[in-house]
């Protein structure tokens, strides 16, 4: 079923009267603006709260490429597309930004046909990129949105694996969970628990709350999740 909700777009531009130019053409072709930055530590703040369905980055921002720096955050933390907005073509920055491997870029000065036809591009491709867990129950196969996945829990001979929607219960342990599916942003907390790092909603002392659930943190586990969850 084509999901007909708008597309969450940050916007990332020091300049106020591109950023607004670019407002205003995202909102006539019917994106969600869900926020405009100015420079990356405020763009990082917006992605750790609500994370987009995309990102559009300014590379040069207060005289800097704080663009970059974001785009390592996205790459490192996120599962989103970004796009980098530049006026600099230049070799140099081109071939620092390639390494960067953006979804694609906008040059400026940009018009309503250039916007529309690169996100609807790279919208359209990263929805086919959607990654699903198949978890094989007896003679089932369940398709599992990644995305949805808040966190495993050991349960005897069994693991249940929790998202937003259920809970499916599947004969195996957690180690051999966690290896066979190699999930990356699924942490390790304790030795009956493993979550998912950007569902965490808060933390306190040796207990995570995820969906208003409690899970605990064992010693074992909680100097390498803390360094990971504020980096987050």
């Amino acid at each position: 079923m084509q999901d007909k909700r708008k597309k969450k777009v940050l916007v990332v531009e020091d300049d106020v009267f591109i950023s607004e130019q670019l407002s205003a053409i995202l909102k006539d072709l019917e994106y969600d603006v869900q926020e405009i930055a100015f420079d990356a530590q405020s763009a990082i703040d917006s992605l750790k709260v609500t994370p987009p369905d995309i990102a559009i980055l300014d590379i040069k921002m207060h005289g800097e490429n704080q663009g970059f720096a974001i785009a390592k955050y996205i790459r490192d933390h996120m599962d989103i597309p970004f796009i980098f907005l530049t006026s600099f073509a230049d070799e140099s920055t081109v071939n620092e930004a390639s390494k960067l491997t953006p979804d694609g870029y906008l040059l400026k000065p940009f018009n309503e046909r250039d916007i529309f036809s690169t996100l609807n591009v790279i919208l359209n491709k990263y929805v086919k990129k959607i990654k699903y867990l198949d978890l094989k129950i007896g003679h089932s196969v369940h398709k599992v949105n990644i995305e949805d996945l808040l966190w495993v829990k050991s349960s005897d001979k069994y693991v249940e694996i929790q998202t937003s929607q259920r809970t499916y219960v599947k004969r195996d342990g957690i180690e051999s969970f966690l290896e066979s599916n190699k999930l990356l942003r699924l942490i390790r907390v304790h030795r009956s628990y493993a979550v998912r790092i950007e569902k965490v909603d808060s933390m306190n002392g040796s207990i995570l709350v995820i969906d208003n659930q409690e899970i605990p943190i064992s010693k074992t586990y909680e100097k390498a999740f803390k360094k990971k969850y504020l980096l987050n």
